[in-house]
């Protein structure tokens, strides 16, 4: 699946140490399956750090996943309308390092062929690894992008730069990066990134 977008930035963790957090609130989805991090400044979680997830105060270590960009927890099965939900983890600060005017992104899911002769004659496959590719165009201005080349960094693909915010997010690697300048042009950059595990939607 393909998708495209105008804006988009490139953020990195900064040198400040993790700072830990102690059971904060979570606010759930209206299907309460998902549960978002109340206070937006300790939404980028520490992947290195253990992330303990409370349900009416109670550490629970099952029956859900944390995406640690967004500080979302997101449950398996839908909670009861009266749980409560707090989380207790460590939060990295990030700084934006680039943007860019026009984007795309790919999402793929590769498949396994798993053919036998009781198949008769018709090929089966089961989904495998999914990942994306996402590319980039920016104005250049200096090399901060290219000096991270095969780096982990955050990328942003926005949808909307209103008030909700719609976006794709998620952890990628600097796989190419082409710099380009046509007679009496400005400089364009070409930034081409590989994923790093989800991509997630945003709305907020």
């Amino acid at each position: 699946m393909a998708i495209a977008g105008k804006v988009g930035a490139v953020f990195l963790q900064t040198e400040t140490q993790p700072v830990p957090f102690t059971k904060e609130r979570a606010v759930g989805n209206a299907q309460r399956t998902a549960y978002t991090i109340e206070d937006e400044t300790i939404r980028y979680l520490d992947k290195t750090s253990p992330v303990i997830v409370y349900i009416n105060d109670v550490a629970t270590s099952s029956g859900y996943i944390v995406e640690h960009l967004g500080g979302v927890i997101r449950f398996i099965s839908p909670l009861d309308a009266e749980d409560t939900v707090t989380v207790s983890g460590k939060s990295i600060k990030v700084d934006q390092a680039g943007g860019f005017f026009n984007w795309s992104a790919e999402l793929a899911a590769d498949t396994a062929d798993v053919t036998t002769f009781a198949s008769e004659g018709w090929k089966e496959h089961l989904p495998a690894v999914k990942g994306f590719t996402a590319s980039a165009e920016s104005y250049w201005a200096d090399g901060c992008l290219s000096e991270r080349l095969g780096r982990e960094i955050i990328v942003a693909l926005y949808l909307d730069t209103g008030t909700n915010k719609k976006r794709y997010e998620g952890y990628a690697l600097i796989a190419g990066d082409s710099i380009e300048l046509a007679a009496d042009d400005v400089v364009n950059e070409s930034i081409e990134f590989e994923g790093s595990g989800n991509l997630y939607y945003r709305e907020d």
